[in-house]
């Protein structure tokens, strides 16, 4: 396995070097070691894990939102170009072989990759277009027609429905699919709840396994292929507040194992047979391209989609897609596919994934020639969708707040107030409930995952504002808000002084230190105490402030303290929230030389608070003192309930 890694990792950086796609260098690296390699158990049992986590996060990414806001290019634009492709690829297979396995044939041929397609599209930023939109919509019903296809392959391949049986395959699947809508309806949101409160990662990554895992070998149990399984338990997540989440945590695993999986199609390449035919290869690749392109267009006729738009899409869904290496593995063990005919076919299957990066660029060209015939009428730009089919719920200029706590709320009832769209993230699963309920627009997720930022529309964002006491998870969030968006404005909430340069450094545009401007606030009322002057009292703090603080953060610790007349420049602000009915003497605040200011109820401020103060669930205390008093008492058994 670690030749196969550092090989890849080698080719890799040279095609990188060069400019060409990774996935190419992916196929060529099995093709290399495929040289070398005589036993590949181990890394087609990988690549089969890969493709279990492909069709999980499919079902992961899957929601019904999604597939109503194109379900009319989903349903009769996807139907269209299978059924199309399947069979023109059917009626010229006939030639050279039976009914069945002419159907088959065409099955393989009709699907797309999408990997592949995906990543041109974002890439290209066409996610928005008429052109994204419809190539989205085809891609999803192939995803779902996948699945199809793997239950009617058996019947193709020959095998009888066993009648007697039936009533018992009835019973187990009648028997699954309650198992399932049952489990996923209450015990899978129920369990991911608990998981996501505990904030242990090992314990939520184990949990999400087990579902996948555990789906699939039920749905093996009654003869139904594992891929389905995953796909299901991809479903069952999707619906739930932790999607997102689960998704950032699967993805990296899973483009790893898909790398693996594009190795071992390499590996299965005969080179010998591929010199000796090359030209047949290449010719049967043409006319795949050509049939899949032809198959798009005339889609794109019926939809009545300008011809240039159809044109990017044919180009774009023009390759065979990865599920079709699934389904010719499961086509040779029902018969339906020769040792011969799944070599070729793997050849020509590379040849066409290969060429799409490179067919994507001369669409231009292939437009021009479009132009010359009379009966197309090019449209000059591609087309953006419609507005009233794009959901109602995309952001566009709004502002992301990450962490709920109390500078979180006031944040969004700023917003609010304001009329600035805005939508927040929170890994506090409780809050996130409460708060949905209420009508906020927010999710469950760690705003440091790719995932979930995309899920926040970052790329559209004006502005990220990062609310969270988390120090490490800041500076990962900053990393990949500036990746996914270079011209967000950053701005950053950060607890003490010594933090901020790296903060700057990191990519924030803004810092605030809560311990600065905690002295600010001290100082401003010390100052009103002895009655200062106003104007006075405000120059100093716009001293204090210039330079992005740098007078402030240079300065030692006693001319700071002779600065601000007051000896409480370590005095930090923190909360917590209550979740069990108690009094205020019970967490000990005294016992680690911590002040208590003032609980906030259902958004009312309460001072004057004794001892024996009555708390109530989701209270929220506020409290004072030094920074190491502070940690001592969350290390005292209440971190879980840090507010901010």
């Amino acid at each position: 396995m670690s030749i196969i890694l550092i090989t890849a990792v080698v080719i890799l950086l040279i095609f990188n070097k060069l400019k060409l796609p990774s996935m190419i260098g992916l196929f060529l690296t099995g093709i290399v070691l495929g040289q070398f390699i005589t036993s590949t158990s181990i890394i087609t049992s990988i690549s089969e894990l890969g493709v279990i986590f492909l069709l999980f996060i499919i079902g992961l990414e899957f929601s019904i939102e999604k597939f109503s806001a194109i379900k009319h290019y989903a349903i009769v634009g996807g139907l269209l170009q299978v059924v199309l492709t399947t069979l023109i690829v059917m009626l010229l297979s006939l030639y050279v072989m039976p009914v069945n396995k002419a159907i088959f044939m065409g099955f393989l041929v009709c699907f797309s990759s999408t990997a592949i397609v995906m990543k041109l599209i974002q890439k290209k930023q066409l996610t928005h277009t008429l052109q994204g939109r419809v190539t989205l919509g085809i891609l999803i019903f192939q995803d779902i027609a996948v699945i199809l296809v793997l239950l009617l392959t058996p019947l193709l391949g020959g095998e009888s429905i066993d009648l007697v049986i039936l009533p018992s395959v009835l019973t187990k699947l009648i028997a699954l699919a309650l198992i399932i809508v049952v489990v996923g309806l209450f015990v899978v949101p129920r369990a991911l709840k608990e998981a996501a409160k505990t904030k242990n990662r090992d314990l939520y990554m184990l949990l999400v396994l087990f579902i996948c895992i555990g789906t699939t070998f039920g749905t093996t149990a009654i003869g139904i292929s594992p891929e389905l399984g995953a796909f299901i338990a991809g479903l069952i997540i999707s619906h739930t507040d932790y999607a997102h989440q689960t998704l950032g945590y699967i993805q990296p695993f899973q483009d790893v194992f898909m790398s693996i999986f594009l190795i071992s199609i390499g590996l299965m390449i005969d080179v010998n047979y591929f010199v000796s035919n090359i030209l047949l290869i290449m010719a049967l690749s043409l006319v795949v391209l050509v049939v899949k392109f032809i198959a798009t267009l005339i889609t794109g006729e019926i939809l009545n989609i300008p011809i240039r738009t159809t044109i990017a899409i044919s180009i774009l869904l023009s390759q065979i897609g990865e599920f079709s290496f699934v389904l010719a593995g499961v086509g040779i063990t029902h018969g339906l596919l020769t040792r011969e005919v799944f070599t070729m076919f793997l050849a020509v299957s590379i040849i066409t994934m290969s060429s799409t990066p490179f067919l994507q660029k001369i669409t231009p060209h292939v437009v021009d020639l479009f132009k010359r015939i009379p009966y197309f009428h090019v449209d000059e730009e591609l087309t953006m969708i419609k507005q009233e089919e794009i959901q109602s719920q995309v952001l566009e200029d709004h502002v992301i707040i990450v962490g709920f706590g109390v500078n979180g709320k006031n944040l969004s009832r700023a917003c609010y107030h304001y009329h600035i769209p805005y939508v927040i993230v929170d890994l506090n699963p409780l809050i996130v409930e409460k708060e949905k309920a209420l009508g906020l627009p927010i999710i469950y997720g760690n705003a440091s995952n790719e995932s979930v930022l995309k899920e926040l529309k970052i790329n559209d964002a004006n502005c990220i504002i990062i609310a969270t006491s988390n120090y490490e998870s800041t500076l990962k969030t900053i990393d990949a808000a500036r990746r996914l968006n270079p011209d967000i404005h950053i701005i950053v909430r950060t607890r003490y002084l010594k933090n901020v340069d790296e903060v700057y450094e990191a990519g924030a545009d803004v810092v605030i230190p809560e311990e600065f401007e905690t002295s600010i606030v001290i100082f401003t009322k010390l100052m009103d105490y002895y009655d200062k002057d106003v104007d006075e009292i405000t120059d100093t703090i716009d001293t204090l402030r210039s330079d992005n603080y740098y007078e402030f953060r240079s300065i030692a610790p006693e001319e700071l303290t002779t600065k601000l007349n007051e000896n409480l420049t370590d005095l930090m602000v923190d909360s917590i929230y209550v979740k069990d009915k108690r009094k205020l003497d019970e967490y000990g605040f005294k016992k680690h030389d911590l002040t208590v200011t003032a609980v906030i109820r259902n958004n009312k401020t309460i001072l004057g608070l004794s001892p024996k103060f009555e708390l109530q669930h989701d209270d929220l205390i506020l409290f004072t003192g030094s920074e190491n008093n502070i940690d001592e008492f969350f290390k005292d058994g209440h971190e879980s309930e840090r507010g901010v």
